[in-house]
């Protein structure tokens, strides 16, 4: 059973309600997401484990699958209040952490304190898969990436591939590359949205393209993609959208919203552009 409610901040878990109250907004969380928010927040700008959060939520073991996706529907919930100073951040190989700058928590009093070092950079928590065609733009952006001092890094060149690697993996970021023959990394996005891949649907995910296209930024938009990286990689570019990244809720639309997104348009575009060349 939970001690009692906690105040965060500007945010209010409410165990009675078993709701999150930020002003006069409220989202529905559950007994089990209150408790796994309620724990998380409890222990505010400081790693919990997976062990620890089985222990103290759920009182047994259970799965990293099943904790995984309880914390994926968590921001999903916290999305919905459109909340930015409030994250749950993925540290790979170690558990979770709610961030939240500037407060910490005794007992169930919030009080302010200095900014904590494991906020100072975020980006060496992430743990990144880059889906690129191209041999030597995949290793030049894979290179970018660990001189950034990413957790980890892993590859690909194709979707078949990627799809496998999430499966296997509890990725933080997807860096797709936009012009995979056949549309397949449009389609890869829309499949991550639409939850038809193992990666959580509201995976923050950075499109990589030569050119800013209207038709591109149209469809960034419509498959909440948080950023577009434009080929050749450079470093300060890169590291601008990681930091985008780490502060990104996707809020998700309605699956039917996603799957009416057609994923031809950048080639249609090409042929008009052909055309009337």
């Amino acid at each position: 059973m939970l001690e009692k409610s906690l105040v965060v901040g500007e945010y209010h878990i409410d165990t009675s309600q078993n709701s999150l109250i930020h002003g006069s907004r409220k989202v529905y969380l559950g007994p089990l997401r209150t408790s796994l928010l309620h724990f998380l927040c409890k222990n505010v700008n400081t790693v919990v484990t997976r062990e620890d959060l089985a222990q103290h939520v759920w009182g047994r073991l259970v799965t990293d699958h099943t904790i995984n996706q309880h914390i994926s529907q968590l921001r999903k919930s916290i999305g919905t209040l459109s909340l930015h100073g409030l994250n749950i951040s993925t540290i790979p190989k170690r558990g979770y952490i709610a961030r939240m700058e500037g407060v910490g928590v005794s007992e169930n009093n919030v009080a302010p304190i200095a900014q904590s070092e494991g906020s100072a950079n975020v980006i060496t928590g992430m743990k990144v898969l880059v889906v690129e065609a191209e041999a030597t733009q995949r290793i030049q952006l894979i290179e970018l990436l660990e001189e950034l001092d990413v957790a980890y890094v892993e590859g690909v060149a194709t979707t078949i591939e990627a799809e496998r690697s999430v499966a296997l993996q509890d990725f933080d970021l997807v860096i797709i590359d936009t012009l995979l023959a056949d549309n397949s990394g449009l389609e890869l996005i829309k499949n991550i949205r639409t939850g038809q891949t193992s990666a959580a649907a509201d995976i923050c995910i950075l499109s990589s393209h030569f050119d800013v296209q209207r038709e591109l930024l149209g469809l960034n938009s419509l498959l909440d993609v948080q950023g577009l990286l434009l080929k050749p990689f450079e470093s300060s570019r890169l590291k601008q959208m990681l930091m985008v990244a780490t502060k990104s809720n996707v809020v998700l639309k309605p699956q039917a919203a996603y799957e009416l997104v057609p994923t031809n348009v950048l080639e249609v575009a090409a042929q008009a552009k052909a055309v009337n060349s």
